[in-house]
């Protein structure tokens, strides 16, 4: 028994099925590039081409002399806190007069994992580590001074868009200005902002701390935040927990940078040369958890200037939006190393949708299908390569009891693959020809979960609604049962049983056997649309492998229909 060896097709199902595992765990790692730790001195981003670089944090904030403050000269200040509410077809957003900072940023079109209005601001971060817009330098006194001051607005109340909206203050050392334009058609908001100290202009950055996007969706899909900028070559991401020390500081130049999370993105694009960025390293509480968890931040400005000129876009990873903002910001999408197949799948998933039928959950079925289709020719080939491996087992036994005994190391060991592989050879018979279809839904695989996890398209996307209302979250389930898994688990059973093992070793048979069980565990808390992918697939194979047995029966029937008639002739 200690001698028995695994035949291949089994080693590449259990192949196949780690790779399954390495899906579910390692994503975090595959998704993400960050950048090396900071140095003493300035080094090279994630990209060795890349002019970006990541420098040690200051302490000391210098005013720039390249331009001049628009801040006002006068002293200039409000008496107490107000809101002031823009609304519009897209978003509505809440500013306050303290700090001239965002309360609130909800976006219209798009409902929470509650159902509520999606909130992409999370008011208890905010509290501990400011608010969304506020400005950033390193001197912590100015800091205090500037966030807390009360600003004077050109506007109160409520405002439609499309509208421009100013704050001003200037009171003891501090002056500062900052400027927002809301337009009706889209999701980005020009915005200006001017900082001084005693007079003398101060470079300085706007801040959007502690994660991003909805805060109940953690308990759904995982926490996911990250920090990206984008230098000329390709787009970077900072992961949550990578930033070494409280935060660093990245120099351009870069063509935008901001921070998002599973669907959604803050991006800060310059109108000037020059981009600066910090990178924070922030700890957040989430919602019905009782233990911290990383997240992180970011601040963007314009490079040394003290005046920030930036278009900020506050939307959906949406192909079209994105690329109506700036050409490279559809690179936002992250479908990782599998984008090759998964930009082609969604593609072909949003057609179906747009062209087909109006449902992602049939859409996933109807293309399934389709592929199935096209990897026919190469099933049944695998399917009759089984057969001769079936055939074989006798033969192959009588090799296998030749050398039986023999330890793994011994030579003579060779000699039995030589002699195995004489007999593949003669009856024209490739032992992993079997395996091929398998491993060409392995790409497949990857590119729905992909797809799953990050197009915006997906999110809260049902198939039937009363039962999986969104096909990138898991099945909800009734009682704690989640029935589209155990269809899954059911009809890999059944497709198992009905397709031929090459090998007869029962211990091989009963691992196969558990395959299904194996799978269940690793669906079970999976995206429902990747379920119903490999569900959809398993009912295709059943009716694919009944079709060949059929068909297969009655070839091998009349094949010795035809030799008895030929000894008879003799």
């Amino acid at each position: 028994m200690a001698n028995k060896e695994l035949s291949s097709e089994m080693r590449i199902l259990l192949a196949f099925a780690l790779s399954f595992v390495i899906l579910l765990v390692s994503r975090p790692l595959l998704v993400r590039q960050t950048p090396p730790e900071p140095a003493t001195s300035p080094s090279p981003v994630a990209t060795s081409d890349s002019s970006a670089t990541i420098t040690p944090s200051s302490e000391e904030t210098e005013p720039s002399a390249t331009a001049t403050a628009s801040v006002p000269s006068e002293p200039k200040a409000g008496e107490a806190e107000e809101q002031i509410t823009i609304e519009g077809d897209l978003y509505r957003v809440v500013l306050s007069t303290r700090g001239a900072v965002v309360k609130s940023w909800t976006l219209k079109n798009y409902k929470d994992e509650q159902g509520g209005s999606l909130e992409l601001v999370n008011s208890d971060v905010a509290q501990r580590y400011g608010d969304p817009l506020s400005i950033w330098v390193a001197d912590e006194a100015v800091r205090k001074d500037v966030n807390g001051a009360i600003f004077v607005p050109s506007e109160k109340g409520e405002l439609q868009v499309p509208v421009t909206l100013s704050f001003e203050y200037s009171g003891g050392r501090v002056a500062a200005r900052k400027q927002f334009v809301f337009s009706r058609e889209n999701y980005a908001v020009d915005v200006e902002s001017d900082l001084a100290t005693n007079g003398q202009p101060v470079a300085h950055e706007l801040a959007w701390r502690g994660g991003f996007g909805d805060i109940h969706d953690a308990g759904v899909r995982g926490t996911r935040w990250d920090v990206f900028y984008r230098p000329p070559d390709k787009m970077v991401r900072i992961a949550a927990g990578k930033v070494e020390g409280e935060f660093s500081n990245i120099n351009g130049p870069f063509t935008f940078a901001g921070i998002e999370d599973h669907f959604f993105a803050a991006a800060f694009i310059p109108s000037q040369d020059g981009l600066r960025v910090t990178a924070f390293s922030d700890e957040i509480t989430l919602q019905g958890q009782q233990a911290s968890t990383k997240s992180i931040g970011v601040a963007v400005g314009s490079g040394d200037a003290p005046v920030n000129r930036l278009k900020l876009f506050v939307g959906p990873k949406q192909t079209g939006i994105l690329a109506s903002v700036h050409p490279n910001m559809p690179e936002l999408i992250n479908y990782g190393w599998s984008a090759f197949v998964a930009k082609p799948l969604f593609l072909a998933l949003r057609w179906v949708h747009d062209h087909v039928v109006s449902n992602y959950g049939w859409a996933i079925i109807l293309l399934t299908i389709v592929i199935n289709m096209a990897l026919l020719p190469l099933k049944i080939s695998s399917l009759r390569s089984a057969r001769k491996m079936q055939q074989l087992q006798p033969q192959l036994k009588a090799i296998q009891a030749k050398y039986k005994g023999m330890k793994l190391k011994d030579p003579r060991r060779n000699q039995m693959s030589q002699e195995t592989m004489a007999l593949y050879k003669k009856h024209g018979v490739n032992p992993i020809g079997g395996c091929l279809p398998m491993l060409l839904q392995l790409p497949f695989l990857w590119a729905f979960y992909q797809v799953l996890l990050v197009s915006i398209e997906m999110r809260h996307a049902p198939w039937i609604s009363w039962w999986v209302p969104d096909l990138s979250a898991a099945e909800p389930g009734l009682l704690g049962i989640k029935f589209l898994p155990l269809l899954m688990c059911g009809s890999q059973f059944v497709l198992q049983k009905m397709t031929p093992t090459p090998s007869a070793d029962p211990t091989q048979q009963k691992i196969m056997l558990f395959m299904p069980v194996m799978f269940l565990v690793f669906f079970w808390g999976i995206s429902s649309g990747l379920v119903l992918y490999w569900l959809t697939q398993n009912l295709v194979g059943i009716a694919q492998q009944w079709y060949f047995n059929h068909t297969e029966l009655k070839h091998q029937v009349e094949e010795k229909r035809a030799a008895t008639a030929k000894k008879k002739r003799k």
